[in-house]
């Protein structure tokens, strides 16, 4: 599923993301205070994306200007 605002996009993670990840996810104000260790290369990001983040219902947050992801956001509906 892919969601399209006026300047954001939400879509799927893909493998391709890790660098763009790896951008923010290595900076310690950013990986803790999320809750998710500070990653340690761009692998680290593309496992990241292959374990965690494929989730369902969960997506990267992308300018929709270059497709570049700047975020994560899973939805989740409440429990029935």
């Amino acid at each position: 599923m892919r969601f399209e605002t006026e300047r954001l996009i939400l879509r799927p993670w893909t493998e391709e993301d890790a660098e763009s990840l790896f951008k923010y996810a290595k900076d310690p104000a950013v990986g803790p205070i999320a809750g998710w260790p500070i990653h340690t290369s761009a692998e680290n990001s593309r496992e990241i994306i292959q374990g965690v983040l494929s989730a369902d219902e969960t997506y990267a947050v992308c300018l929709k200007e270059d497709n570049r992801a700047i975020g994560s956001i899973g939805l989740i509906p409440p429990a029935q």
